[in-house]
């Protein structure tokens, strides 16, 4: 498992590899996001255990199903490469946002 593409550290990699839960993978190209990989996310949403989606290729584009899908209720935390972290609480503005934003890009 890498990092920014570094080794990530034994702590990090013992408490991935210790997860104790659903564990769905998928493929994604970079750049997109792949039915199959929405439809994983939909998937994690819904499951009443803990879910780890391991991803083959790249996750950049992830919090846009996780928003589109959740409910209102739903929060988002993820990182940003050199800059910390994002939290999202999702409502209807934040969906509509992102809902045109995903229209602009040809849904």
């Amino acid at each position: 498992m890498k990092k920014y593409r570094k080794e990530i550290d034994k702590e990090t990699r013992k408490l991935l590899e210790n997860f104790r839960g659903k564990i769905l993978r998928v493929k994604n190209p970079s750049g997109k996001i792949t039915k199959e990989f929405w439809k994983t996310i939909k998937q994690s949403l819904e499951s009443a255990e803990p879910v780890k989606i391991v991803v083959e290729g790249e996750e950049d584009l992830a919090v846009t199903p996780f928003i589109m899908e959740g409910d209102s209720d739903t929060v988002i935390l993820y990182g940003l490469m050199d800059k910390g972290f994002v939290l999202v609480n999702v409502n209807k503005s934040v969906k509509e946002k992102v809902g045109k934003l995903l229209d602009r890009m040809g849904r």
